[in-house]
């Protein structure tokens, strides 16, 4: 159930009957040339809708928390980086108020940005001491991989096949197909230690990934993303079924 489609006489009688929380979480972010600034807003609600056809009143699906923590790529034009700490402390409270006042059980956070994760996780933590159960969710990542590699082999990133796929599924306006780049810009190799997303500097994506994707755009398509977007649910229906039976594993 959307919480948008309930007005405040509903609520009052929907109060603990639905006990699981799908909370999207986004930010506004460069990705590529060609994809939409709000590409890791519009995928999550995207697959927040699908997962609410797919379950129903089994879920309770808030509007999205727009703006994320964006520090790798904020120098890029359109992006917008909002500090984990406030970020994690906002999600927090977000969470506890459906705790306390639609008497949530369970919490997915259904997100679209990896530099999310550290201030996400923080929010998961305190709510726990609340009592409510919370698990975070990357699309891209643990039980998402088998799907992605099997509809876009070599799951390629940030604005690469796979997530311009799932952009270009949402509408043709978040996609400009004049501009997609022909040139790959696969994940650069490193001898370094750390893993990219470790390295704090502020001139380091722009030297890794110049024009703000990684893969190849341009085997996209809207086909690709629809069954990305589908599948991606369903998982997550799944998820939800077995966390609400107590089978965490």
């Amino acid at each position: 159930m959307l919480v948008e489609d309930i007005t405040s006489d509903k609520a009052s009688k929907l109060i603990g009957t639905i006990d699981t929380l799908i909370l999207p979480v986004g930010t506004v972010e460069a990705h590529g040339p060609h994809c939409s600034v709000a590409a890791d807003i519009i995928v999550p609600v995207k697959m927040a809708q699908e997962i609410e056809k797919l379950a129903g009143d089994r879920v309770l699906v808030a509007p999205i928390i727009p703006y994320g923590h964006t520090w790798h790529l904020k120098d890029f034009p359109g992006s917008h980086d909002i500090p984990g700490e406030i970020l994690s402390e906002y999600v927090f409270q977000v969470l506890k108020g459906f705790y306390l006042s639609w008497k949530i059980k369970y919490a997915i956070l259904l997100n679209g940005h990896g530099g999310n994760d550290h201030a996400l996780a923080l929010a998961g933590e305190k709510a726990a001491s609340l009592g409510l159960k919370t698990i975070l969710l990357d699309w891209w990542s643990g039980p998402f991989m088998e799907v992605l590699n099997k509809v876009v082999p070599d799951f390629d990133g940030h604005g690469g096949e796979g997530e311009t796929s799932l952009v270009w599924n949402c509408g043709e306006k978040y996609v400009d197909a004049s501009i997609i780049p022909k040139e790959d810009h696969l994940r650069p190799k490193s001898d370094s230690i750390a893993a990219s997303s470790n390295v704090f500097d502020s001139g380091y994506a722009k030297a890794v990934i110049p024009r703000a994707y990684i893969g190849r755009p341009s085997r996209a398509s809207a086909e690709k993303g629809k069954r990305l977007n589908e599948e991606g649910a369903r998982l997550v229906v799944e998820l939800v079924d077995r966390v609400r039976a107590g089978k965490f594993s």
